[in-house]
């Protein structure tokens, strides 16, 4: 007997992919009753220590880790405000960590769906750059949706 979904969490990078995903839940969520949380993970550039300081004309030093958070969490509330007057409850989070580490941990807190976006990489690519969705679904404690991104509009052509 399938479980009743109550809380689902859609992890988003701000792709078009994450969009189609989120308002899959959403319409999901409507129909059954269900709430839905947002959660973008910063992820610290490799490269630059997370406590380096970052010093700009007219701004007190900040850390990078700071700054970049500041700036994850103002993009994902701008990127999630056209939906909060929806009927569907909407939170969202926000937290520092490798992606898929970090929404596999977020999926243990009582969450009854993933609804994730795919970029549908393959071959190279995929290998290259690994597959978020593919390691949260393989290893989540709930069940994960993988929406695909919109495809390209085909035009007609004439029959002929």
């Amino acid at each position: 007997m399938a479980q009743p979904i109550h809380r689902i969490l859609v992890p988003t990078d701000f792709s078009e992919h994450s969009r189609r995903a989120l308002e899959y839940a959403l319409s999901l969520a409507q129909r059954m009753g269900a709430s839905v949380e947002l959660l973008h993970v910063w992820e610290p550039p490799v490269h630059v220590a997370p406590d380096a300081l970052m010093m700009m004309p007219g701004w007190q030093d900040v850390s990078v880790e700071k700054y970049g958070l500041a700036q994850a969490g103002h993009r994902l509330h701008d990127w999630a405000e056209p939906y909060r007057s929806g009927p569907v409850p909407l939170q969202v989070h926000l937290e520092r960590g490798i992606p898929a580490d970090a929404i596999l941990r977020a999926a243990e807190r009582g969450y009854d769906l993933v609804v994730m976006g795919t970029h549908g990489r393959t071959g190279l690519a995929r290998l290259m750059m690994g597959s978020v969705a593919q390691k949260v679904s393989a290893r989540a404690s709930c069940p994960v949706m993988t929406v695909h991104g919109a495809e390209p509009e085909r035009v007609a052509q004439p029959a002929g």
